[in-house]
């Protein structure tokens, strides 16, 4: 038969066990923690790189876009986005663009999410590009992005085709005899203090012919 000290030094055995797999879990989570900070600023390098690259390609899309669109940007403390909401007699139209890293910090993920309402015209309402933080290609980031944009825009001139041709300015070809919307022009010309508007190049050249233009 074991005596009482036998029984205290499994008990204290038990307790030890517990205590040491205690210490392994803190140090296995502080490591965990170490891991992610540097994940985190090796992350925030590349965000502030796709800032500086997305950037002023956004700032152009909404020149643009004028008076037409109202932006709100958002800030976290990984996430940054950027809401276009687009005033149109035929539709409720937000669209936004975000950069945020996926759960284990591997790789940077941008994000389109478009919302038309009504929904009567066929569009991709989501779109992803993922790149390794790591290795990250903006070339293809700056494509995909570029892509995107345009992808909007001919969405947008699509569902508002009639009124931006009803507002349009039209000029005529002087050799065709054509009206066009000004927007619409294949070419231009200045001459005698007056631009001249083609629906292509052959009239432009023709009509530099006519007006012994070299």
């Amino acid at each position: 038969m074991s005596d009482i000290n036998d029984l205290l030094s499994r008990i204290d055995g038990a307790l030890a066990a517990v205590k040491e797999k205690a210490q392994r879990t803190q140090q296995q989570q502080l490591q965990e923690y170490l891991e992610r900070g540097k994940l985190l600023k090796e992350y925030e390098k590349v965000q502030a790189k796709i800032v500086e690259i997305t950037k002023p390609r956004l700032e152009a899309f909404a020149k643009r876009s004028g008076d037409r669109v109202s932006i709100t940007p958002s800030f976290s403390e990984t996430r940054r986005s950027a809401q276009f909401e687009f005033r149109s007699p035929k539709a409720y139209i937000t669209l936004s663009f975000s950069v945020a890293p996926d759960q284990e910090l591997k790789n940077v993920v941008l994000e389109y999410n478009l919302k038309v309402v009504p929904v009567v015209w066929k569009f991709n309402s989501h779109a992803e590009f993922s790149t390794p933080i790591s290795t990250p290609d903006y070339a293809a980031l700056t494509k995909w992005l570029d892509d995107r944009i345009i992808e909007f825009v001919e969405l947008y001139i699509h569902i508002n085709e009639s009124e931006i041709y009803d507002k349009a300015e039209y000029v005529e070809d002087p050799v065709a005899k054509v009206k066009f919307p000004k927007f619409a022009a294949g070419a231009t010309l200045d001459h005698a203090g007056q631009t001249y508007f083609f629906i292509d190049n052959s009239t432009k050249a023709d009509f530099a012919k006519q007006k012994g233009i070299v």
